[in-house]
């Protein structure tokens, strides 16, 4: 059994210190682990003895203008070697899909890429001829199954092959310009050359992509930009080779580079949204909907057509003050906006077969795919057409509709197909036919791939075998090939804004950072980084940038409230009391003010301060446990005992909590009634599930706050602990 051989870090570590030799010595070593690898050595010993006439040249003083490029392909092939030995090292025994297919295409290895595209092409030839014939049903079906069945094996073939030789290169480049071969298959050779690069890094498969990129065909150069991108995020620390860093600069010199990379960014940022939208689904809008339910269908008299909801005014009027119908206008805002809703939906119908296959999550809809020219049901092809002019669904969704199409009864099936039928034009005049040349058609093809991909890695049933790209920031800013496009004010303001509206704070601070650099400082700025800074739990750093924009901007009642709050979080009483006082007098009926003003009074020892402000919020709100609990800290802090009962009193009225309990003990105690004091302390354990070294400790801490707690002399207080514990047991007990 092979053990899994990775020395990247070590490698990379003697390639920043030049130290080449040492590299390859260590490649070597770990080589002969695996035993004899004639290619390793061979490998080993070109690279050993290019670096060796290069060194000869170097030090006899001849100049030598090639030799930078020369070292970076030294260097290129000593990490390529280190890719292969981690590559071989899991092959024998690795379970994972990956090495299983590559075992499996190693049963055959007489069959090249070159074989199966010519088989291709002739299948396809056959294909059309086919429909010239006079069966043509029984002939299309036997090619068309063949052809998907040798777009499987390619797309597998292109992906487990490593590195990829000039020829397998060039059979690749071939098929993607190749008129002749379907606009779906080249497509789909797209991302697998993305996936194949994810897996182990290859300058023929970058190559492959910014040549794709190039494509008259939108959709494919569109997918090739993404694969490109999302591969180049990834492997940020890979450095390219001169050569393909001069073809990169080629890439960046065409018309509409930048623009496409922006706007292949926003769709990374939409799709690392979906999990928050999903759970606004799963989490608030479908439980709230499924409450309203029984309300709505009492109003109705009958189950809820949603259609039929603008029928009654008192079902619209139940929704709206229910919430739900506010959450469903921001999940609307969100569509419209390109955020994917349609995840949680979906994702419970990837469990067909169909979706085993991982070239299947990737392969563009079409409505020729054997799923839907072959079947016998007309609804299913009628469906097809309508959902092919559907801009809002992706490919594999779409694949996913017409698969559970066989589940859905025959009459629900029309019903579905009809309603799909009558908005059939719209949703044609909304396709990306007439927009193809555009950056809108483009940006939504971006969107409608990135979903397919982030599907494939959150949804296929081994993604955990796989390393998925959106667990990283996928942020392009910070990829320093990319720089460049980012590197303009307004570019930065955009991509700032848009992480920051997503709730990406990190990504948006390091943005807006950027962006400090190239503007005059304003105010707002201050505030967004500060706010960053304050989500992602840095409240130091918060405050910094809070005062900065302060000191742009001392009228800010926002930044005046944020530095309130990060005072008070960092436990700056008297700061954030000032800051607070500054709010209480610009808004002096705010009840949320006048009590933090409080609190920070109360913890800053201000005892009548606060109390007077506590008077004011009861006032402002009537009485509530808001202000009853603290009011009972500033009563028993001051010694007035009869206040201190009176409010603990209404707060163990509503719903009390361990610490309530601890405070009405505190007060009896103090009252001279030890026993109700102890039965008190009692309920306060059981209230905190019984935790007894919870209560010992904010019992200690509140003794040395209460003067006539510490007054107890230490036995009568013992006493009066190891009774309230033993009478916590009791009542665990009673439960």
């Amino acid at each position: 059994m092979n053990h899994q051989i990775d020395i990247y870090a070590d490698i990379e570590r003697l390639l920043a210190q030049r130290r080449v030799n040492d590299a390859l010595d260590l490649i070597d070593n770990a080589s002969a682990t695996l035993g004899a690898v004639p290619e390793l050595r061979s490998a080993t010993s070109r690279l050993r003895e290019s670096y060796g006439l290069m060194t000869g040249y170097a030090l006899s003083g001849m100049p030598d203008p090639a030799r930078p490029e020369l070292y970076a392909g030294i260097v290129a092939g000593i990490r390529a070697l280190a890719d292969e030995l981690h590559r071989r090292s899991r092959l024998e025994d690795a379970p994972t899909l990956y090495f299983n297919t590559l075992r499996y295409r190693n049963t055959r290895p007489d069959v090249s890429l070159a074989d199966l595209l010519g088989e291709y092409r002739r299948v396809n030839q056959r294909l059309q001829m086919a429909m010239l014939t006079e069966d043509v049903e029984k002939a299309g079906k036997e090619f068309t199954s063949r052809a998907e069945e040798l777009e499987k094996m390619i797309f597998n073939l292109i992906w487990i092959t490593f590195p990829l030789s000039v020829d397998d290169a060039a059979a690749i480049g071939n098929l993607l310009t190749d008129i002749s071969l379907p606009r779906h298959f080249k497509q789909l050779c797209v991302a697998a050359l993305m996936m194949g690069q994810l897996e182990y890094p290859d300058e023929r498969r970058l190559r492959l992509l910014m040549d794709a990129y190039g494509s008259d065909d939108a959709e494919l150069s569109v997918r090739a930009l993404c694969s490109l991108l999302i591969v180049m995020s990834v492997q940020r620390n890979r450095p390219f080779s001169p050569s393909l860093l001069r073809r990169f600069d080629s890439l960046r010199e065409s018309p509409g580079w930048a623009a496409d990379v922006r706007m292949a960014l926003m769709q990374f940022i939409r799709a690392r949204d979906t999990e928050r939208i999903g759970r606004k689904l799963t989490d608030e809008v479908i439980p709230e909907m499924m409450k309203l339910r029984p309300e709505l269908e009492k109003l109705g008299r009958k189950p809820i057509d949603p259609e039929s909801i603008e029928e009654n005014p008192e079902w619209g009027e139940l929704i709206d003050k229910s919430g739900v119908a506010e959450k469903l206008k921001e999940l609307q805002e969100i569509q419209e906006e390109g955020g994917d809703v349609m995840m949680v939906t979906f994702s419970k119908l990837k469990t067909f077969t169909f979706f085993n296959d991982i070239s299947n999550w990737f392969l563009p809809f079409h409505t020729s795919h054997s799923l839907i020219a072959g079947s016998n049901d007309a609804s299913v092809r009628m469906l097809a057409e309508v959902l092919n002019a559907a801009p809002m669904f992706c490919n594999s969704d779409k694949y996913s509709i017409i698969l559970s199409l066989a589940q859905v009864p025959e009459a629900q099936k029309q019903m579905m197909v009809s309603q799909l039928k009558a908005h059939s034009g719209q949703m044609a005049a909304m396709s990306f036919g007439d927009l193809d040349a555009s950056l809108k058609g483009r940006e939504r093809m971006a969107g409608k791939y990135v979903q397919d991909i982030y599907r494939f890695f959150r949804l296929f049933r081994r993604k955990g075998e796989f390393s998925d790209p959106f667990r990283t920031t996928l942020n392009l800013v910070t990829v320093p090939l990319l720089a460049d496009i980012f590197n303009d004010s307004d570019t930065l303001l955009l991509v700032g804004e848009f992480y920051f509206r997503h709730k990406h704070f990190a990504d948006a601070f390091d943005v807006f950072e950027r962006l400090s650099e190239k503007v005059p400082p304003t105010a707002q700025l201050y505030q967004k980084m500060g706010y960053c800074m304050q989500m992602l739990g840095a409240s130091d750093e918060a405050l910094k940038f809070y005062e900065q924009s302060e000191l742009l901007n001392s009228e800010s009642l926002w930044t005046i409230r944020r530095l309130a709050v990060c005072y008070r979080n960092a436990r700056n009483w008297d700061k954030a009391a000032a800051y607070y006082a500054r709010l209480a007098e610009a808004r002096p009926d705010d009840a949320g003010v006048a009590l933090n003003l409080a609190l920070c009074h109360l913890e800053a020892g201000r005892t009548d301060e606060a109390m007077q402000l506590l008077y004011k919020v009861e006032f402002l709100e009537g009485e509530s446990d808001r202000s009853s609990r603290p009011l009972v800290r500033c009563a028993l802090l001051a010694g007035d005992i009869e206040k201190a009962r009176r409010y603990s009193a209404a707060v163990l009225l509503r719903n009390p909590s361990s610490a309530d309990y601890l405070n009405a003990g505190h007060i009896e105690i103090l009252a001279g009634n030890l026993e109700d004091g102890v039965a008190l302390y009692a309920d306060s354990i059981a209230a905190d599930d019984f935790n007894v070294g919870n209560f010992v400790d904010a019992f200690r801490s509140d003794a040395a706050v209460y003067k006539g707690l510490a007054e107890l002399d230490p036995l009568t207080m013992g006493l009066m602990l190891d009774e309230a514990i033993r009478r916590s047991s009791l009542l665990g007990h009673k439960l």
